[in-house]
């Protein structure tokens, strides 16, 4: 059975939000060159595949993402007139608030859209390898800091994560 079978048996996808744990390997987005000291990241050859991190998620799943948006902005005393833009990615069973998404343009590989509720990195790793202490203050120095939504007008944003399914190591403290 798949990966993408055992989230599908796991997790109702377009039903009702619910609240889910998973651990996932997952790229560390890194740069060229800092930007303070100018110095040049000697991982940087390896860096969009070969650094990768184990993290644990905390998550909402089957959220829709402009209702979450409007609901914080209500929260914060604001207008609830978020309306959310096409995004990269498409429901690929439930066409409303499906969890289970894919490239619009190729279709090929699935991941599990989130909304972040809190996220744990415990480990490094170089090549499948777990980082060395150097290796891991250079991935400490050069990774790209995770940028902010820049549209929802809310204090507090709402943090949506594509996960790829294949990466995804637990759900709910089930193995897939």
């Amino acid at each position: 059975m798949s990966k993408l079978n055992n989230i599908l048996a796991l997790l109702n996808d377009g039903g009702s939000a619910e609240f889910a744990s998973l651990i996932a390997i997952v790229s560390v987005p890194m740069v060229l060159t800092h930007k303070e000291s100018g110095d040049k990241n000697p991982l940087w050859q390896i860096a969009k595949k070969g650094v990768t991190k184990r993290t644990k998620y905390n998550v909402l799943l089957n959220g829709i993402y402009q209702n979450m948006v409007n609901n914080q902005r209500e929260r914060e005393g604001k207008e609830r007139d978020f309306k959310a833009k096409p995004n990269w990615f498409e429901p690929v069973f439930d066409s409303v608030n499906g969890s289970v998404v894919c490239n619009k343009n190729s279709k090929e590989d699935y991941y599990l859209k989130v909304a972040v509720n809190s996220a744990e990195t415990f480990e490094y790793f170089v090549n499948g390898i777990e980082a060395t202490p150097d290796q891991l203050e250079t991935i400490k120095k050069f990774r790209e800091k995770p940028s902010e939504p820049k549209n929802q007008g809310t204090d507090k944003p709402i943090i949506i994560r594509t996960i790829t399914i294949e990466n995804i190591e637990t759900y709910n403290g089930k193995t897939v």
